[in-house]
């Protein structure tokens, strides 16, 4: 009629619309919400890997100074011999003693044995005493004492930090060129100290603090002093900044911690988070593009958006679903009673959940009632038609097994693995070859082998590793006949229903035993296995056909096998459940002189 719509479609656009603003408004609110979380979460983290590094490089300096200045209220009061030697040297005809080089050496070898330690230097008295302990003690001429001998205007301190420079010592080729400094000042009268006693770090200590912790792909941590910026990660020139410019807002700014905004050189956006190492005072700071921090956030940004079209998309599916199964009934229904009023008897009369639809079912009831005996005779010839046609697809081979293969074969051809692809056709070829055997229903077990091993030959090259076979067949029973198909569904059963349900690789033992009259065939894997309940039904299944509890295709394996060997022949099934399955095939050597 014209003006009216069908039901289905006015559910759709009843429905749609709102399961469509519904997911979108949802989506939106979760990226909101996650990326908000997820920017918070990441700068947290890059915060308290500042926190925790400054921790720890407070907790290792601090050691270092605190055993200088123990050091130096223990050796240098008026009693030491240290102090001894230091006054012996103002003397103009002063000649170092052995008791002056123990002395020095004591008052080196302190920190010499601390694994940050590069070197310490003891100089005195415009170079009377100038010596140095590396890997032994020595004395050292013209040294550059001038760096440490003096002090920031208005500071009183006489224990300084000096960030990393040239080694003033010499040094071997696996030697460091550059040593970071501190040191303190001997005898100290104002600005005129009389010595200073200087132990030189490592920068390997420093690079190990500073690039264990991962910022982002070119962030870095650095140490920024007075005197220089110490950092050792490589970066992107893109993000390359003012150093002096960086240098002076962090020593500049009064918080001990905090969070800067700057620019690199290119004009990238670069996020600078830092903290104080209370020991020395210097800052330590988190660099990084905040790109790369947000990058994150992009991710979510475009994985929720492909959720939110991917939930869309289910939306409409399920909203065409549902309005298919609320009108389904109805269009059958509304189709039937159009048949009937053309005068076509022959309908078909569904039950449906629906309770209205039963309604409608029991109006149509009494009009069907004389057609059903046809019908279901049409539907027995119908059934007996597919069972024959099953047959005949088992005798050849299952659909998905040539297409999963054919389509491997197109997968090795697209990447060009022309040798591999050729052996995959080649074994494909000689599979169905054996499987045709020019009309045969008996072949030798030699050449179903042959089948079963290119069968397992194809699958292997489909999985890869998941399993690997081996078949031990006694020689002397190739050449007696077995009927055709036997082995290769019961070879399929153990990948498809037993290997591929396990997590460890899987292994098929194919065996083979003469047994006087008799031959026994032996398929084993160590699958999934089967529970106790399953191993009965399938045994009691064996036993009476009837039931049909097992898969057709080892039905039919079993009825062809008694078919020519007899009812004691034929398969049975020994399993436990995750330890694999056996499956034994017993045959007579009735039938050798019809082997091929």
């Amino acid at each position: 009629m014209r003006g009216t719509r069908s039901i289905q479609f006015i559910i759709l656009w009843r429905l749609i619309p709102g399961l469509i603003f519904f997911v979108v408004t949802t989506g939106i609110a979760s990226y909101i919400l996650s990326a908000d979380q997820l920017k918070a979460n990441a700068y947290a983290n890059i915060y308290d890997t500042v926190s925790q590094t400054k921790n720890y490089m407070d907790d290792r300096l601090n050691v270092l100074l605190s055993a200088v200045v123990a050091m130096s209220n223990n050796s240098f009061n008026n009693n030491s011999d240290l102090v001894q030697s230091l006054h012996r040297s103002d003397s103009p005809t002063f000649v170092p003693g052995p008791y002056d080089y123990i002395a020095w050496s004591q008052a080196l070898n302190q920190f010499y044995s601390y694994d940050m330690v590069d070197s310490v230097v003891l100089w005195y008295n415009n170079g009377a005493i100038s010596v140095a302990r590396t890997d032994h003690l020595f004395s050292i001429r013209n040294f550059p004492a001038g760096p440490y001998m003096s002090r920031p205007a208005g500071s009183s301190a006489t224990v300084f930090w000096r960030n990393l420079h040239e080694r003033d010592l010499p040094y071997s080729g696996d030697a460091s060129t550059q040593v970071a400094s501190l040191y303190e000042w001997i005898g100290s009268n104002g600005l005129n100290p009389d010595g200073v006693y200087i132990v030189n770090i490592k920068p390997d200590f420093f690079k190990k603090i500073l690039d264990s912790p991962r910022i982002s792909e070119n962030g870095y941590l650095m140490l920024v002093s007075p005197d220089g910026i110490m950092r050792f990660k490589p970066f992107s020139g893109k993000y390359e900044l003012d150093d002096e410019q960086l240098q002076k807002q962090l020593l500049g700014t009064p918080d001990d911690h905090g969070r800067l905004d700057v620019r690199s050189k290119r004009g990238a956006k670069m996020d600078v988070i830092y903290d104080t190492v209370s020991t020395n005072r210097w800052k330590l700071a988190a660099v990084f593009p905040e790109e790369e921090v947000l990058s994150k956030v992009n991710n979510i940004k475009y994985l929720s958006l492909m959720i939110t079209l991917g939930a869309v998309v289910f939306a409409i599916l399920f909203a065409a679903l549902l309005a298919r199964y609320i009108s389904k009934p109805i269009q059958h229904l509304t189709r039937q009673v159009n048949r009937i009023e053309e005068g076509h008897l022959i309908v078909t009369v569904k039950k449906w959940p629906q309770y209205e639809m039963t309604v409608l079912n029991n109006g149509l009831k009494d009009m069907v009632e004389r057609i059903r005996a046809l019908l279901r005779q049409v539907q027995e010839e119908q059934e007996m038609k597919r069972q024959m046609e099953i047959s005949l697809l088992q005798a050849q081979i299952q659909p998905h097994f040539l297409y999963n293969t054919l389509f491997s074969i197109k997968q090795l051809c697209d990447m060009g693995e022309a040798k591999e692809a050729g052996s995959m056709i080649t074994a494909l070829s000689t599979f169905f070859r054996i499987s045709i055997s020019k009309g045969q229903e008996v072949i030798s077990i030699a050449q179903e082998l042959e089948q079963v091993q290119t069968y397992l030959f194809i699958q292997k090259m489909r999985y890869g590793d998941v399993f690997h076979y081996e078949i031990d067949v006694d020689p002397s029973l190739l050449n007696y006949p077995i009927v055709k198909l036997t082995l290769q569904p019961i070879v399929e059963n153990a990948i498809y229903h037993g290997i591929k349900k396990s997590e460890a690789q899987g292994r098929i033992h194919i065996t083979g035993y003469d047994a006087g009259e008799d031959i026994y065939l032996y398929v084993e894997d160590n699958g999934v296995g089967m529970h106790a309940d399953k191993l009965d039904e399938i045994k009691a299944s064996l036993c009476d056909m009837g039931q049909a509890r097992v898969g057709f295709g080892i039905g039919n394996v079993h009825k062809r096998l008694q078919m020519h060997y007899g009812d004691d022949c034929g398969l049975s099934y020994e399993s436990e459940s995750g330890q694999g399955t056996v499956v034994v095939v017993k045959i007579r050597k009735a039938l050798k002189q019809a082997a091929v």
